[in-house]
């Protein structure tokens, strides 16, 4: 392999070196996300045991509402990660490519699409999780009025 041949795979690897990176940020924003609804439904548990009769249904819906969060999070997460496996596999694809000289780019094209369509399923996921934590914010506000 010539020099040249080596820059132009570096080159062609920067590009795919940033997405990850932003996946990993994404990703880390995620993980951070999931602990919280993971830490209150650990807490809420016990307390609808002896939860006065007027508030376990509340306390029902808060837990539903967070089980569903970890769900969504738990998806976003998987589909970030099935993103980065993608992009990962283009670098790898793009090395092999230029190294043997064999002639790759509609796998390559192809998995860096679903790649990308694997990052924004997983910010659809993202968002469905933070509609959920406005509704359960709302739900909170409102049971706090009726008290």
């Amino acid at each position: 392999m010539e020099t040249s041949d080596l820059v132009t795979i570096l080159q062609a690897s920067i590009a795919p070196f940033v997405l990850i990176s932003g996946i990993g940020l994404i990703l880390l924003s995620m993980t951070n996300r999931i602990a919280r609804p993971t830490d209150i439904l650990r807490s809420l548990l016990p307390q609808l045991k002896t939860a006065p009769e007027k508030d376990v249904p509340s306390l029902q819906g808060q837990i539903a509402l967070l089980r569903k969060r970890c769900g969504l999070l738990r998806n976003a997460i998987t589909f970030s990660c099935l993103a980065v496996m993608g992009v990962a596999a283009v670098m790898i694809l793009l090395y092999a490519s230029l190294l043997f000289a064999v002639q790759l780019t509609g796998v390559i094209k192809a998995i860096f699409g679903l790649s990308l369509l694997c990052l924004v399923v997983s910010l659809v996921y993202l968002m469905l999780d933070l509609r959920i934590t406005l509704f359960s914010l709302d739900l909170e506000i409102e049971r706090h009025r009726r008290q």
